[in-house]
């Protein structure tokens, strides 16, 4: 692997964290206003606070997103032993978000999530009340499934990236 391979692939992966990020960003963008107007149309104390829970969710993950997943400048420039530098520590910083992303990305959903399940399950009544806890039950497998693959997509990603860290480290050691 050349120097100016290092260089392409740094700055590659700039271009996909930029990419991630934005489209985290797009979907808050579109989440935020549909959870708060549920906050007003929703009916139940538990369902427009497990709406605004959301909406904290979402902030607390767009927050942590910036602090420790965002693409920062690719060092291109430079000594060899820099741009290697500077390649492996963007490596390892997304590797640590993606392998963390369970405690800042998914477990802030949790609260409000199950609190919408619960509301909805006590705001069913009288007929097709089988049928509607049929249906919830249902979609909180479908979002529990959804959950663990995004964590496993995650640690899955992590991996690949340590695999090009410890190649980085084999370059280094030779």
């Amino acid at each position: 692997m050349t120097l100016d391979d290092i260089r392409k692939k740094a700055a590659a992966l700039e271009r996909l964290v930029r990419r991630r990020t934005l489209v985290e960003h797009l979907a808050a963008a579109i989440t935020i206003p549909l959870f708060g107007a549920y906050i007003w149309l929703l009916p139940g104390w538990m369902l427009k606070a497990a709406s605004a829970l959301v909406i904290l969710g979402i902030a607390y993950m767009q927050w942590q997103m910036r602090r420790r997943a965002t693409a920062r400048r690719a060092v291109i420039e430079g000594a060899a032993g820099v741009v290697l530098d500077g390649y492996r520590h963007a490596l390892t910083r997304q590797r640590d978000a993606l392998t963390s992303v369970w405690r800042w990305y998914i477990l802030p959903y949790v609260p409000g999530l199950a609190l919408m399940v619960l509301g909805s399950w006590f705001q069913v009544q009288g007929d097709g009340l089988l049928l509607a806890r049929i249906i919830i039950g249902l979609a909180v497998a479908v979002i529990a499934l959804v959950l663990v693959v995004i964590w496993l997509a995650n640690l899955l990603a992590a991996a690949r990236l340590q695999q090009r860290i410890d190649e980085l480290d084999r370059l280094t050691a030779g």
